[in-house]
């Protein structure tokens, strides 16, 4: 269907934010290139159409993407999309709008979809205009979205604004202050632009991020106008700022928090996920009987606080609480650097110690011997239980399981199913986990005596690399073939369907939600080459070739290292599962109580069972909480003052180098240097990567994804880059002369995209 930017209905938004935007504004009589709209599907009758309203026209036209999401007020789409300028012809007229058309399943944007929303319709819409030609080009910001002041910003480059967006030219700004100092546009043509900005401002009733020209005949346009989708972002210093208080309030600086050892289970959730995983960690949890089945001693009270603490929006194991669970008071505590160990505190020595070390001590080597013996038994009875429990979970056919339970019902089953999962279902993972852990020191500490510690830790990880044929080996082969070979996608979600990225926490979309959108195009050769780059290693050979007595030891404990973490991974497949179950029944209540998008997964159990509209706002509250501190990240293994000393950029071991921050947040990684987005797929990523280039644009997208920073020579504030970023959480700097020659592959760095610095750690 074919619209004009004057004929457009009010009520159809369906074309768009860009197109619809574009057509109120025109019709508001605002300086709007005329233009038309193809709405969702180009017919021939609408081909036949254009060819008569755009045939002998004497101006260029500018062809443009309307996704039916794009430019929304929660997302941008910021460059997914395709734009095509200066077309003279209609050959290339039609070719660019059939272009438009199919850039929705480019990977950029199909990576953007599933990374920054979980509910959004892969439509489009084309828009085509009249092409202005130029002499500046900007883009006005009702606020900074940076966060350096409170005003409006303008930023702008001589000719089209094309290199400004896309990060490949660094823009001249004018703020308030600043406007008749400007040396390039007449002041008069500032204020002009201004007047229209705050115009639109009005008329919407709200903050805009709107981009304009200015033609080479002097004439202000609008050229597009989108509500700003990171103004939540501009909290995050205040937020960082009340974090800090807290965790100065409720904690010594030599706190120590782990996010290592129960990695996998610990994650940055939403804050139905948290109180899940909180829960599991309390006394009378799963952590709890686990760590009683082990021997040791658990809680004995059932006032005693979860072992988990929300640090920055992220969860962690708190190590001061967890030392006396094992083996009660005694003057010592837990020391995870460089490895978990045991260390002599003098604070910690007093009367109830001294009397109780002695049989704590006995206590401990009893229980150390017990388990080394019984590990075996441990994996048997652990095998059994999930041959029980995998029984029982055979169960729903995906996200529409629970259409047809009444609401009393459901929100029954959802605080029984949440009870079971946090109290019954991680017991056994979780002494999976305390056996991985106990039996990986084991392993090393015989093999580091014929290998040496270095060389011994590398063997480890490499034989956990490539040694073992776990769930998520198979299920990485069978996702790379149903990429390949799309046939196959059915088979994959019926076995795999209610995994996905993030999957430890309930707001993650599955990948039965997303259908092929959860694939990426992979051709059969590549699918080929992908398979043989990943051959399995021969361990059991490679010990048996070590000149040691200590083969058969050696053998013995990698055999129940790796059957611990074969059977753990079973357990995983498992119990996601019956989480993945808990977001569908949340979903559904969700509709029924018309709660917006997923702000159901930011209420507690409680909130959900007792439902009234005052708890909307506590949703949206804690959503914009967890995005500001989401933007923070730490060492897996942390402490208070290590946090603070990162604040204060007190480690005198440190080079600083000073940019622009253009996406808030404070992270510490390894530096990923990319200079050719095609030589990606032979990158070997680190777990933090902060990535580092001279500038990117919006097919770097699936690249964001891995990345926990990123830095860049080029592009400010408004660039796509910087707009991603800000959507994604990450911190990002720009304007780092020479960052891709004068930072190093594999350098340690923290990254402040509140201030713009880059800190090497030496």
């Amino acid at each position: 269907m074919l619209y004009s930017f004057s004929s457009l209905p009010k009520n159809l938004t369906q074309v768009g934010g860009k197109a619809y935007m574009l057509a109120m504004m025109l019709q508001d009589g605002l300086p709007i290139p005329d233009g038309h709209i193809v709405h969702e599907e180009f017919t021939t009758q609408d081909e036949e159409e254009i060819i008569k309203i755009f045939k002998g026209r004497d101006f260029s036209l500018a062809v443009r993407s309307s996704a039916g999401a794009e430019d929304s007020k929660e997302h941008s789409f910021a460059g997914q999309n395709s734009t095509f300028l200066y077309i003279n012809t209609v050959k290339d007229l039609i070719a660019a709008i059939r272009n438009c058309f199919s850039s929705v399943d480019k990977e950029s944007s199909k990576s953007y979809r599933q990374n920054i929303s979980t509910n959004v319709i892969s439509t489009m819409n084309v828009v085509i205009q009249e092409m202005i030609d130029p002499s500046f080009a900007g883009v006005f910001f009702s606020k900074d979205p940076t966060g350096s002041s409170d005003s409006w910003l303008l930023e702008y480059i001589d000719g089209v604004g094309e290199d400004l967006v896309s990060g490949q030219r660094t823009p001249n700004k004018v703020y308030p202050d600043s406007i008749s100092s400007n040396g390039d546009i007449d002041e008069n043509l500032i204020l002009e632009l201004l007047s229209y900005c705050h115009a639109i401002e009005k008329l919407y009733d709200d903050a805009f991020d709107i981009e304009w020209a200015i033609s080479k005949n002097n004439e202000a346009y609008i050229l597009q106008a989108r509500p700003i989708t990171t103004l939540r972002s501009l909290d995050s210093k205040q937020f960082a700022v009340d974090e800090i208080s807290r965790l100065k309030k409720d904690f010594t600086g030599e706190t120590y928090w782990d996010g290592q050892t129960f990695s996998e289970l610990t994650v940055c959730p939403s804050t139905y996920s948290f109180e899940l995983w909180e829960k599991s960690f309390a006394p009378g949890g799963a952590f709890d009987f686990a760590l009683k089945e082990l021997g040791y001693l658990g809680f004995n009270n059932k006032k005693d606080s979860s072992l988990l603490d929300s640090v920055f929006g992220r969860s962690y194991i708190n190590l001061e609480r967890l030392g006396p669970l094992y083996f009660g008071p005694i003057p010592y505590r837990i020391n995870p650097i460089p490895r978990v160990h045991l260390e002599f505190r003098f604070s910690k020595l007093n009367l109830d110690t001294i009397i109780k070390t002695p049989r704590t001590l006995f206590k401990m080597l009893s229980v150390a011997m017990s388990i080394n013996t019984h590990r075996r038994s441990f994996i048997d009875k652990s095998r059994k239980s999930l041959i029980e429990f995998s029984t029982i979970m055979e169960k729903g056919n995906g996200p529409d399981s629970y259409q047809a339970f009444d609401t009393e019902r459901l929100l029954e089953r959802i605080a029984k199913e949440s009870h079971v999962f946090a109290e019954k279902t991680l017991v056994w993972p979780y002494i999976l986990i305390s056996l991985t852990e106990t039996t990986h020191q084991s392993l090393y500490s015989y093999l580091s005596g014929v290998l040496g510690k270095e060389s011994a830790e590398k063997a480890i990880t490499r034989w956990m690399g490539t040694g073992l044929k776990t769930e998520t080996y198979d299920m990485t082969k069978y996702f790379n073939k149903a990429c390949a070979y799309p046939e196959l996608r059915p088979i994959f979600m019926q076995k795999y369907g209610h995994r996905c990225p993030g999957e430890l926490d309930l707001n993650s979309k599955r990948w039965e939600e997303m259908g092929d959108d959860a694939f990426f195009s992979l051709t059969a050769t590549e699918y080929e080459s992908l398979k043989s780059s990943h051959q399995l290693c021969d361990v059991e050979e490679e010990i048996s070739n070590l000149k040691t007595i200590k083969k058969t030891l050696i053998l013995e404990e990698w055999s129940l290292l790796k059957d611990l973490l074969e059977l753990r991974e079973k357990w995983k497949m498992s119990l996601l599962k019956q989480f993945s179950h808990l977001r569908y029944m949340l979903l559904e209540v969700g509709k029924r109580l018309d709660i917006s998008g997923d702000d159901i997964f930011y209420l507690k159990l409680d909130e959900i069972v007792n439902y009234s509209i005052e708890y909307s706002k506590l949703a949206q509250e804690r959503k914009i909480k967890s995005l500001a501190l989401g933007r923070y990240n730490f060492s897996t293994v942390t402490s208070l003052n290590e946090i603070i000393d990162s604040f204060e950029n007190k480690n005198s071991g440190d080079t600083s180098m000073k940019g622009e921050g253009i996406s808030a947040g404070l992270v510490k990684g390894e530096v990923v240097i990319i200079n050719d987005i095609s030589e990606v797929s032979s990158i070997k990523w680190p777990t933090n990567p902060i990535i580092v280039a001279r500038a990117t644009d919006p097919g770097w997208t699936p690249v964001f994804i891995r990345a926990k920073g990123i830095i860049v020579e080029r592009g400010g504030a408004l660039s796509h880059c910087a707009i991603v970023a800000r959507e994604m959480g990450i911190p990002a700097v720009s304007g780092i002369k020479n960052c891709y020659i004068n930072l190093k592959e594999g350098q340690n760095v923290w990254i402040n995209g509140n201030d713009g610095t880059i800190t090497t750690v030496d």
